[in-house]
């Protein structure tokens, strides 16, 4: 092999699954070896942590863990045990409310075109009169052309 090992190839070796060419140019070579062993140091340094780290760690011993698994599945507080029954009620109590809310929501919106329609009219009502609503009192007073004509003419 003519020239270095790249950053992969380098890696490969680390892992040990590089190929045996690749292996023993890492070997051969002074710069590529300088590079491995410069790269080896800080993972040794950080595996030697890590085990001393995990050797400082309390672990349960054998006993404690079986004696903690074989007891039996309790809730601690009895109060717990009614959680499952509460949800179920408010489930079944809030299911229909959020339905019948849901209903009542789209015949209100189905209603509101034919709400506009009669807001509609009463606006137009109110715009075609020909005198103020304060004197319609007094109009009841006065006859009406047609009962005019009909009873004998023009007086």
């Amino acid at each position: 092999m003519s020239h270095h090992l790249s950053q992969d190839q380098l890696s490969m070796c680390i892992l040990e699954r590089s190929t045996p060419e690749e292996m023993r140019h890492s070997r051969e070579c002074p710069q590529c070896r300088a590079e491995l062993e410069r790269f080896h140091a800080p993972v040794s340094t950080f595996r030697a942590t890590m085990q001393d780290w995990s050797d400082r760690e309390a672990v349960p011993q054998l006993a404690e863990v079986s004696r903690f698994l074989g007891r039996p599945r309790r809730f601690a507080n009895p109060l717990w045990r009614w959680a499952p029954v509460a949800m179920a009620v408010m489930l079944l109590t809030g299911i229909p409310i959020f339905v019948q809310q849901r209903n009542l929501y789209q015949t209100e919106t189905a209603e509101a075109p034919h709400q506009d329609a009669l807001l509609m009219e009463a606006v137009n009502m109110h715009l075609s009169r020909t005198m103020p609503s304060p004197m319609e009192p007094i109009m009841a007073l006065m006859p009406e052309e047609r009962t005019v004509m009909e009873s004998g003419g023009n007086q």
